[in-house]
C-alpha cells in the first residue's frame, strides 16, 4: 500500500534569509508608520518602525561591545513589554541565540533552567524577581528590564538597567552592525525555546532563523496580509503560540503589535484595550473566547467593542474551540482560524481555511512546505523547513523523535481524512480499558466540550475500566450569562449544569458507535485548574500529572461511583442513576 503524504500545493518560494533583515527590510520600507506600542503612564505609546529597529541595532551593539560573540546565549526572564521585544530581537538578529524563560515557574526552576541553558547574559524583570534566585547559577552580567538596581547579596558581577544598553554604538558601530545582521546565515540557531512541560523537565528545542521565517512565509501566501494591520497581544512570548506565531507574524507582515497590559489574566481590561485598538486579527485560546463570549452574551457594549468593524478573524490554538462558541463568532461572520502544531516545528504545521464552517478535532491541511504522514499506530510526523535542530544536550530524546530523513514524529495520533488533519489524542494520554480497547481521551474531551459551553475543561481517565470516566471543570463565568437560540437549559450553578449534563451526556452516548467508548459516569468540580498550581501549561492546556495529583481524591470517588466519598465541591453524574444531585451530607 501506497504512502500517503499530505502536502500544501502552493510552493514555499523565497524565504527572508534571518530576523536582522526583516527588521532592516521593514524599516526602509514602513520607516514612520507604527510598529510596536505598549501603555505608558496610562496611554499607548507607539514606535515606529524605524525607531524600533533603531534601539534594535543599539542593543545589539550593546552585547557586541560587551564580548558576546555568534553562538553566546543570553536568557530572558520577564513579561511582554518593548524592552524584551528589543533586547530578543537584538540578540536573534545579531547571531546570538535567545533563551525565554516562562516568568511564571517556581524560582528553583528558573535557576535550574538559566543554569541548564549555559546564558553569558541574564536579562531579567526587575530586581524583586531577580532577588531570591541562587546567585551562583547567575551569569556574570544581568540586565533589568525595568526599574531600578539594587545591591544583590553575594553577587560579584555585573548588573545593569535597560536604559544603559540603547546608549550605545556610535553610528559606525551601529552601521557595521547592519552588516552583521545581513550575514547571519539562514540556519544559525536562534532561539532555544523550552516546551511547555505537561510531563517532566521541560526540553529545550533549538529553532532556527529558517525555521521561523519558512513559518511566515508560509502565512504570507495563505493569508495574504495587509501591511499595517493591528495586533492586540497578551500571549506569552516565552511560548511558541505567541513568541512565534502571533508575534512573528505581526512583525514579518509589518503590521503594529499592540501589548495587552492584562496579560490573558483579566478579560475586562483586556477588553477595554481592546476598544482603544481594535486590532484586525486576534490570536487567542479556547479559555479565553469561552470568557470573551460569556460577557458579549451579556453585554451589547461589549458586544460592540469586541465584533467592531475591522475585526477580519480570529484565530485559536492549543486545544479546540468549543463549537458552541464558535456559534457566536459565525453569527457576526467572523471567521475563526484554528491550527496545529508544536514548538518542536515553530510552531505551525497546519491551518483550517478561513472558513464560517468548522468540524471537532479536524485542523486544517500542511502549510507551504510542511509534509505530514502517519507513523507507527498513527502517530502524527511532520517534515519540512519548520522542524528543529533537536533538543539542547539531549541526543537520546532528539533521536527517539527525529528520522536521519528529517521526520519528527509529534506525539500525537490522528488520522488524515478528506477534510484535513484529525487529531485524536497525545500518544502518552492513550490508555486501554479492561477489555483491551484503546481510548483516545483528546476525541472524548473534545465531543463533550463541543456539546457544552458550560465545560471549559473536561479530563476523560478510567485506565483499565469497563467505561471511561470525565472530570469536568465548568465555565463559570458562563452561569450569569443568557443564551438564546439554542435548546440550553441555562444553568446557573454547578449542581444544575450536573443535572443537566446528565441528559446531554446520554445523548452523545447515543451518538458513539463503539459503545466502550461512550462514558459512565462523570462529576462537575467546582474549581478552577491555574497556573499557579501547575494544573494548567502557560498555552492553558490540562497538565495531565498534576490534575491526577491534585484530584486524586475526585477521580478515585468518580471511578469508582463513591457519591459520598467526593469532596463538597463535587456533584456526580452517574449515567445510570436517575439523578445526579449532590451527595448527602
Amino acid at each position: 500500500m501506497k504512502e500517503i503524504i499530505l502536502r500544501c500545493e502552493a510552493p514555499l518560494g523565497p524565504v527572508t534569509p534571518n530576523i536582522g533583515t526583516l527588521f532592516l527590510r521593514n524599516a526602509s520600507q514602513f520607516g514612520s508608520q507604527p510598529a510596536f506600542a505598549e501603555r505608558s503612564e496610562g496611554k499607548y505609546r507607539y514606535w515606529s518602525w524605524e525607531i524600533l529597529t533603531q534601539d534594535i541595532l543599539r542593543a545589539s551593539t550593546f552585547f557586541r561591545n560587551k564580548g558576546l560573540v555568534a553562538g553566546d546565549r543570553v536568557a530572558l526572564v520577564a513579561t511582554n513589554s518593548h524592552a524584551k521585544l528589543v533586547a530578543e530581537m537584538a540578540v536573534m538578529s545579531s547571531g546570538l541565540v535567545s533563551v525565554p524563560i516562562f516568568i511564571g515557574y517556581p524560582k528553583a526552576l528558573v535557576a535550574q533552567l538559566i543554569a541548564f541553558s549555559k546564558v553569558r547574559f541574564l536579562m531579567i524583570e526587575n530586581f524583586e524577581l531577580l532577588r531570591g534566585l541562587p546567585v551562583e547559577m547567575l551569569p556574570k552580567t544581568i540586565v533589568l528590564l525595568k526599574g531600578q538596581k539594587e545591591k544583590l547579596p553575594g553577587f560579584k558581577g555585573e548588573l545593569l538597567c535597560f536604559d544603559e544598553i540603547l546608549g550605545n554604538g556610535s553610528p559606525e558601530e551601529v552601521e557595521k552592525t547592519k552588516t552583521i545582521f545581513k550575514a547571519v546565515p539562514e540556519n544559525t540557531l536562534s532561539l532555544i525555546m523550552f516546551t511547555s512541560g505537561t510531563s517532566g523537565f521541560p526540553k529545550g528545542v533549538q529553532l532556527t532563523h529558517r525555521n521561523l521565517m519558512s513559518q511566515q512565509r508560509a502565512l504570507e501566501i495563505l493569508w495574504k496580509p495587509e501591511p499595517g494591520m493591528r495586533f492586540l497581544c497578551y500571549l506569552p512570548w516565552h511560548h511558541s503560540f505567541g513568541g512565534l506565531f502571533e508575534r512573528f507574524f505581526a512583525l514579518h507582515s509589518g503590521g503594529c503589535l499592540a501589548i495587552d497590559d492584562s496579560c490573558g489574566k483579566n478579560v475586562d481590561r483586556l477588553l477595554e484595550n481592546f476598544a482603544e485598538i481594535k486590532p484586525h486579527l486576534f490570536f487567542s485560546v479556547p479559555k479565553i473566547y469561552q470568557e470573551i463570549v460569556s460577557r458579549v452574551l451579556k453585554s451589547h457594549e461589549i458586544e460592540q467593542i469586541f465584533f467592531h468593524k475591522d475585526l477580519k478573524y480570529v484565530f485559536t490554538a492549543a486545544a479546540p474551540l468549543p463549537l458552541g462558541t464558535s456559534e457566536v463568532f459565525k453569527k457576526k461572520n467572523i471567521p475563526v482560524v484554528e491550527g496545529w502544531g508544536l514548538t518542536e516545528t515553530s510552531p505551525c504545521c497546519t491551518l483550517t481555511e478561513r472558513s464560517l464552517e468548522r468540524e471537532p478535532g479536524v485542523v486544517g491541511f500542511p502549510i507551504p512546505g510542511v509534509e505530514i504522514r502517519l507513523g507507527d499506530e498513527n502517530e502524527i510526523c511532520v517534515r519540512g523547513p519548520n522542524v528543529m535542530l533537536g533538543y539542547v544536550d539531549q541526543p537520546e530524546a532528539t533521536a527517539n523523535v527525529l528520522t536521519s530523513d528529517g521526520w519528527f514524529s509529534t506525539g500525537d495520533i490522528g488520522e488524515l481524512t478528506t477534510t484535513g488533519v484529525r487529531i485524536l489524542s497525545r500518544k502518552d494520554r492513550m490508555f486501554k480499558l479492561n477489555n483491551g480497547e484503546k481510548i483516545f481521551p483528546a476525541v472524548i474531551e473534545e465531543r463533550i466540550k463541543s456539546r457544552c459551553d458550560y465545560v471549559k475543561h473536561a479530563y476523560v481517565f478510567g485506565r483499565g475500566q469497563v467505561h471511561p470516566c470525565v472530570a469536568l471543570f465548568p465555565n463559570q463565568e458562563l452561569f450569569s450569562a443568557k443564551k438564546e437560540g439554542d435548546e440550553c437549559k441555562n444553568p446557573t450553578d454547578c449542581e444544575q449544569l450536573a443535572q443537566c449534563l446528565k441528559e446531554c451526556l446520554e445523548k452523545l452516548n447515543e451518538k458513539v458507535a463503539a459503545r466502550f467508548e461512550r462514558v459512565s459516569i462523570a462529576a462537575v468540580i467546582r474549581h478552577e485548574p491555574t497556573l499557579e498550581k501547575g494544573e494548567l501549561t502557560p498555552s492553558f492546556k490540562l497538565v495531565p500529572s498534576r490534575i491526577q495529583e491534585n484530584f486524586e481524591t475526585y477521580l478515585i470517588a468518580i471511578e469508582k461511583g463513591l457519591r459520598e466519598k467526593l469532596p463538597e465541591d463535587a456533584w456526580l453524574v452517574s449515567l445510570e442513576a436517575k439523578d445526579s444531585k449532590r451527595k448527602s451530607k
